[in-house]
């Protein structure tokens, strides 16, 4: 999508920027009624997670009205949890061009729904702006920003504060709809179904979960969207190794991952002391999204880089420690209390923005990330998970010989 963005996205805007010139005079400005609305993010699972304000408060005002999501596949599944949205409209994330050769067929599907309404949720893609403009929608409100042209096909442009966190930052595009007193600190949780349940739960027990005691769930992964967004997996090892000796005794690791994240998990998990790793599972590309979510919610914290299944825990209401380094916590960190952020605040850091397409420059040099000290991680985690999460110090007499290694 990024390169689409470069390579077809700007002169498109231009050419749609031409061809709505002539209708700007004849723009209504007069209130109709809202009966059908289309709301577009195509990237980020954190992101849809953290603008679930912004949809309730739609439903809120529009109690009526279908809302339809447009998104990328990979988020199809969580969108189509929450109840605020009746509709997922999903397009595969692959090459450019099979990207590119999609959109008739998706321009053909939206305009059959004579949209009222359309809110354009990303702040950088030209592309999700022209298929905002090009689904016929009557009144269209998205992001203005300079730097990022997008061809003026917008009835309501709404500046983007790039100071703000996103989930209030998006908040902005209820302004010109006259909605306002919306919270952005409560996120929308994912619906998991009774059915769901008894069968995510017997699942999870089957691949090594146990029922009582503690688990810590682990995400040594981020998107690939930004590699750079990940803590050295040596450091990963090294923490759980002494997790039960120097933080609270852990019955069960957890780790998470997609199906194509599991060779870095792998890389991990041989990395751990043999008596640790016994205690370790590998759930990459096991699990649903309901089973995660029961996962989630069954264990004590979720120690993470910054990444979607960070939100997701925020959302369920599960304590966490997450680590901070291209991308800054102020703008994108987790909402709510129980939250433990490390953020090492290096020259360079926060790099992505909406003026570089969210693109690192230091190509997996992320020093901002090898900057956050192993030890400060042990220490604050032990405090936070005896003050704020509730688990038990370790007991003397069961803390490990083993010389703690860096």
């Amino acid at each position: 999508m990024i390169r689409l963005d470069l390579w077809v996205g700007l002169p498109l805007c231009a050419l749609g920027f031409l061809a709505s010139l002539p209708m700007r005079p004849f723009r209504r400005r007069r209130a109709e009624p809202v009966r059908r609305i289309l709301v577009v993010k195509f990237l980020g699972l954190g992101s849809v997670l953290l603008a679930t304000p912004l949809l309730r408060r739609l439903r809120e005002a529009y109690p009526g009205a279908h809302i339809t999501f447009l998104t990328f596949r990979s988020n199809a599944e969580l969108v189509r949890r929450l109840s605020c949205v009746d509709e997922v409209v999903e397009v595969q994330r692959g090459s450019a061009l099979g990207l590119l050769g999609s959109v008739p067929v998706l321009l053909l599907q939206l305009r059959r729904q004579r949209f009222d309404l359309a809110l354009d949720l990303e702040f950088y893609s030209r592309l999700s702006n022209l298929i905002s403009w090009a689904s016929g929608a009557k009144r269209r409100v998205g992001f203005f920003v300079r730097a990022r042209w997008r061809g003026s096909l917008l009835t309501d442009p709404v500046y983007f504060n790039s100071r703000l966190p996103y989930g209030r930052a998006v908040l902005a595009l209820l302004q010109p709809l006259g909605l306002h007193d919306t919270d952005a600190e409560r996120l929308e949780a994912p619906e998991i179904r009774p059915d769901e349940r008894e069968a995510g739960q017997s699942k999870l027990e089957d691949m090594g979960v146990p029922r009582e005691g503690t688990v810590v769930v682990v995400n040594v992964n981020a998107s690939d969207l930004c590699v750079e967004r990940r803590w050295p997996g040596h450091r990963y090892a090294r923490l759980v190794e002494r997790f039960g000796s120097e933080i609270a005794p852990v019955d069960c690791f957890a780790f998470i991952g997609t199906a194509g994240e599991g060779s870095d998990v792998r890389r991990v998990l041989e990395e751990i002391a043999p008596d640790v790793r016994e205690t370790c599972l590998d759930l990459t590309g096991k699990t649903s999204l309901a089973e995660l979510m029961l996962l989630l919610r069954r264990s004590a914290m979720l120690v993470t880089n910054d990444s979607g299944p960070l939100h997701l825990a925020a959302a369920l209401g599960v304590p966490t420690v997450s680590l901070y380094g291209p991308e800054t916590p102020e703008l994108y960190g987790p909402v709510g209390d129980n939250h433990l952020v490390f953020y090492a605040s290096h020259w360079c850091s926060p790099c992505l923005s909406v003026y570089n397409a969210k693109i690192a420059m230091c190509h997996g040099e992320n020093e901002c990330m090898r900057q956050i000290r192993l030890d400060d991680v042990v220490q604050r985690t032990a405090v936070f998970a005896r003050e704020r999460v509730g688990l038990a110090p370790p007991h003397p007499a069961g803390r490990s010989d083993r010389s703690p290694r860096s």
